[in-house]
């Protein structure tokens, strides 16, 4: 660990420690100061309860059955994988576009973008039975069905 009072600057091109609570040039390693003062650790809250409460509520709009894999079938380590990630992963969990997926077709949903694509699509024609295409695009930043046909025809 470093000592918070520790810097390293450099003049011309050439590195040096510096401590700013002595105003003085030290080593470059500040290992030999008897007034080491180390930064505290601050612990990241993983989830808020509000968070933590949606991701257990999930649900999907085409999918009942969230107990087996909606691609193979198999009941055994199921993830329930929210279709549009990243950015939109609470939009999809607000919207219920989660599919049920086993340990391995959860791998190939991440890494197979054609496989990514058919559910990104099968959800955004669930989606357009009750919304129009302009708000999807709005919603989720692009039309993934002229995607697929452009991916399609390359």
């Amino acid at each position: 660990m470093k000592c918070k009072n520790h810097r390293i600057r450099s003049k011309k091109g050439i590195k040096y420690g510096y401590c700013v609570k002595f105003k003085k040039e030290v080593p470059l390693f500040c290992k030999g100061c008897d007034e080491i003062e180390y930064k505290e650790k601050k612990t990241l809250k993983s989830r808020t309860n509000k968070q933590s409460k949606r991701e257990k509520e999930r649900f999907s709009i085409i999918y009942p059955d969230l107990t087996k894999c909606c691609n193979c079938g198999s009941k055994t380590g199921i993830e329930k994988n929210e279709v549009f990630e990243g950015a939109y992963r609470q939009i999809s969990i607000r919207l219920g576009m989660v599919c049920p997926f086993c340990k391995k077709c959860h791998d190939v949903f991440h890494n197979d973008i054609m496989f990514n694509l058919f559910y990104k699509v099968m959800f955004e024609k669930e989606y357009l039975k009750t919304h129009t295409r302009e708000e999807f695009i709005k919603t989720f930043g692009q039309d993934y069905i002229f995607k697929l046909e452009q991916k399609k025809r390359s």
